[in-house]
């Protein structure tokens, strides 16, 4: 992958581009840039189909686009310039900042810093928001004056303003008989798609249905296969099963990795590589993953992200996509609550992200508009736990494969980070010590664990609600245990915001990769 990058000088309306490894397109009326693959019909990244489409559609050529991309357009003659994102906002973000005359943009924050030469400052006013969600719903970045393209919108530039302008993406229109019967040939075609291409197909590979479908389709078509498994030291680890179900798919080569303490080491290298943009548990599986790909040399990862999400029957509800917040209070968006917005805003960002840091393609099938399409309908049927995929899925998989299936997805436990009780409770000292710790602490502990278990009436049900689901991740532990990985999570979640403010910040980083290179303990002192 690389970086859409440039600038846009206000006054003369004129745009300078600065990308690197993006699709580029050029006339004598138009400039085009794509991060990703965008697919107009049948082709992918096809300069000559978008420009038609572009001069057709305008500001809506999103309703005619299918694929995860950004899709960059300058119109030399009158100055106007647009940046497009597919539905679920990119596997990336698209940073962008006015400085003088000049309006700054970059899928990378570190680019988007050096170029601006900005000054940079925490958006303290994002801090409560990024702790109870680990991300920031909306255009809001954690840098003052620094933004992104929201969700439904795209950026334009016309007459020396800049804004977000609501976009429409495809819905093609069917009834649940006829989306039934489309489910599986819809999907099995959005796998072919990403796969096309590739002489080995290389996915990550759980022990859930998603990734077990993906590596179905892939190993009858192709006849060799790569997929890549992550567990963990201590606590969950889902490689044992996915080790007994590898037999069965044809020609497939499995490669294993753990998350442990060395990988709580890399977490400066991690905050480095997501740039502020995203914290969940699951960014320990995934940075452990990239590597695994990385170091068997593979370039192209199909992912299964979002199965869930865009099978939910809120995907498409507008309230849930623009959730009111009439107190300004942060809403914590669960995720089977705001399939959208955690899918777009969390989900894909984690893995998208790091993937790219890695210099890693991700496709994902499961993101085709045809399928969002054929799942619409279908909302009412599966409700909140896919079970018309997980119906195809029975149908379809060797029966040895769902006799394993684990019905608790998820990332390896935060406990798998340390060695010993002992370490933990280290960690959670030396946390408590720092000074963003101190700074924050009223945020921090208003949204703690053990603060929510003091609270009554209908805040108290809301946060059981919410345990419970998080509990159903944790099945066979006891409630010790259960409660010390909540408070883990949130302790990491402190301590990633203290080390993104330190590399990004408060001046000791030039944005280079040695920038994050010291010793995970020197960020605590």
């Amino acid at each position: 992958m690389g970086n859409l990058c440039g600038f846009y000088d206000l006054n003369e309306k004129q745009y300078r581009d600065a990308s690197e490894g993006v699709f580029a397109f050029e006339t004598e009326a138009l400039l085009l840039r794509v991060f990703g693959n965008v697919r107009s019909g049948e082709a992918f990244n096809d300069g000559a189909a978008l420009s038609v489409l572009y001069a057709q559609f305008g500001l809506q050529i999103t309703e005619h686009l299918n694929g995860a991309y950004l899709l960059l357009v300058f119109e030399k003659e009158t100055g106007i310039f647009r940046v497009f994102q597919d539905r679920a906002t990119s596997p990336v973000a698209l940073y962008y900042t006015k400085v003088g005359d000049r309006l700054y943009l970059s899928s990378s924050l570190k680019a988007l810093l050096a170029a601006s030469c900005m000054t940079c400052r925490l958006n303290e006013q994002a801090v409560e928001e990024f702790l109870v969600n680990g991300f920031l719903y909306g255009e809001a970045t954690l840098l003052e004056d620094v933004f992104k393209i929201k969700a439904y919108h795209c950026l334009s530039v016309e007459n020396g303003l800049a804004g977000q302008f609501p976009v429409r993406y495809p819905k093609t229109e069917m009834t649940k008989g006829e989306a039934l019967d489309r489910f599986k040939p819809t999907l099995d075609c959005a796998i072919e798609r990403c796969i096309a291409d590739l002489d080995d197909v290389s996915f990550p590979l759980s022990s859930g249905y998603d990734s077990n479908y993906i590596a179905y389709v892939a190993t009858k078509s192709k006849e060799s296969a790569t997929a890549f498994s992550v567990g963990g030291s201590r606590g969950k680890n889902e490689v044992p099963i996915v080790e007994k179900n590898a037999p069965y798919y044809p020609n497939l080569t499995l490669r294993t990795a753990a998350t442990d303490g060395a990988t709580l080491s890399h977490f400066p290298d991690i905050v480095w590589r997501l740039e502020g943009n995203v914290f969940e548990s699951g960014l320990f599986l995934q940075y452990e993953l990239m590597n695994l790909v990385k170091k068997a040399g593979k370039s192209t990862l199909v992912c299964g992200e979002c199965a869930d999400q865009i099978m939910n029957l809120h995907y498409h509800r507008k309230d849930r996509i623009y959730p009111q917040r009439p107190d300004e209070a942060p809403l914590y968006y669960e995720f089977s609550e705001y399939p959208y917005i955690f899918s777009s805003y969390l989900i894909l960002k984690k893995n998208g992200i790091l993937a790219n840091s890695f210099g890693i393609e991700t496709r994902y099938p499961y993101l085709d508009e045809d399928l969002i399409s054929v799942c619409a309908p279908l909302g009412e049927i599966s409700r909140k736990d896919k079970r018309v995929h997980v119906a195809n899925c029975h149908a379809c998989l060797p029966p040895e494969v769902i006799a394993n299936m684990s019905k608790i997805g998820g990332s390896t436990d935060c406990h798998s980070l340390f060695a010993s009780e002992d370490e933990i409770q280290s960690f959670f000292r030396r946390v408590e010590r720092t000074a963003f710790f101190k700074a924050h602490k009223e945020l921090i502990i208003r949204h703690s664990t053990e603060e929510k278990e003091r609270q009554t009436g209908v805040t108290a049900l809301k946060t059981k609600i919410r345990n419970a689901a998080l509990s159903a991740l944790h099945a066979g532990k006891n409630d010790s245990y259960y409660f010390e990985e909540l408070k883990l999570r949130e302790y990491l979640c402190v301590v990633y915001l203290a080390v993104f403010e330190r590399l990004f910040v408060s001046g000791h980083s030039d944005f280079s990769a040695e920038s994050c290179a010291q010793p995970f303990e020197a960020f605590f002192e």
